[in-house]
């Protein structure tokens, strides 16, 4: 006899739903983002990243800036999701997904330099 798999609750959907990424304008400058959380079961992180492909030097440019890079994952059943780029996964080569990295505002001309 083969059992049925629970119905999904509310809980599931909504977490499901988190972790998919969507193309959003940043609250604070109005870009466009790519925003998800990461589905990491120790410690999810809510990402607000750039929807520009990185290049490898590119990489290395946000990465000394302070920023992380993310892989942006994309599969049938699951969906697009972004999941964290460690040193060890950079070291590991070229990577097939599409790299990005945290958003960053960019100042308005009123603003002058943000520190």
């Amino acid at each position: 006899m083969t059992t049925r798999r629970p119905r999904p609750t509310a809980a599931d959907r909504a977490r499901a739903a988190a972790e998919d990424v969507r193309a959003r304008p940043c609250p604070r400058c109005a870009a466009d983002t790519l925003t998800a959380r990461t589905a990491d079961r120790v410690a999810a992180l809510d990402v607000r990243a750039d929807p520009t492909p990185l290049t490898p030097v590119a990489e290395i440019l946000a990465r000394l800036e302070g920023r992380l890079t993310w892989c942006l994952t994309e599969h049938e059943h699951v969906g697009r999701r972004l999941r964290w780029r460690d040193p060890w996964h950079i070291a590991a080569g070229p990577c097939p997904h599409t790299v990005v990295a945290d958003h960053r505002c960019r100042p308005r001309p009123d603003q002058g330099v943000l520190l």
